[in-house]
């Protein structure tokens, strides 16, 4: 179960700070370009790495993401441990081999404010957060932007988002979910392709028949 905690799906930054006059107008203008990019995404492929950082220690993973509208993510782990999380727009799928278990959770995304929503054209980032340009978090890479979104209704799960996008092609290549208690779920996104073709078998997920099946 602590594995599930890690993956939330609140759960998808360079040196040098935004500038601190940029008024809250710039940051919101700014999100709705971000939100208007992805709303002409139709699928999306990248690799991945994920940081946890907790008070009782931290671990680091990695491996590949498929996005597919409407409603399907592929989060496929290869290190340290493989294990997959799928959705189909309606449940959520989590398996990890050497537990022989399969998580099977419902989604509730029509009154749900988690940070990828917009990948799967569900929510809005413009209406569902308020944005401020980040001053405090450093960028990974010279030139990009960083934005800090809360939540305007409250989330038990998260309580900030801190985002690092290239202007140029507003692509958030780092998403940083940040919970009540301080824990950090950092997720770097490289070699984005965007608009591809992904086959639907790609978001099946085949399990042995022996797998113990939970429900929530």
């Amino acid at each position: 179960m602590r594995e599930m905690k890690k993956f939330s799906l609140v759960t998808f930054l360079v040196l040098g700070l935004i500038s601190s006059d940029m008024g809250a107008g710039t940051a919101a203008s700014f999100l709705a370009k971000l939100q208007k990019k992805y709303e002409g995404i139709v699928s999306l492929t990248a690799d991945f790495e994920q940081f946890f950082r907790s008070r009782a220690g931290q671990m680091h993973e990695s491996g590949i993401l498929f996005v597919k509208k409407p409603g399907r993510m592929y989060w496929e782990y290869l290190k340290p441990v493989p294990k997959t999380f799928v959705t189909d727009g309606e449940k959520s799928y989590f398996y990890v081999p050497r537990n022989n278990q399969l998580i099977i959770s419902n989604l509730d995304l029509q009154n749900a404010q988690a940070p990828l929503l917009f990948l799967l054209d569900k929510g809005n980032l413009r209406t569902d957060f308020d944005a401020q340009f980040e001053e405090e978090e450093p960028s990974s890479r010279v030139g990009n932007t960083m934005l800090r979104l809360t939540p305007k209704r409250f989330q038990g799960e998260f309580a900030q988002v801190i985002l690092e996008v290239d202007p140029a092609s507003f692509l958030i290549q780092r998403l940083i979910v940040v919970e009540p208690l301080g824990n950090r779920n950092e997720y770097v996104l490289k070699n984005i392709r965007e608009n591809i073709r992904i086959p639907d078998r790609r978001f099946d997920l085949k399990v042995p028949a022996s797998v113990e099946v939970i429900r929530y």
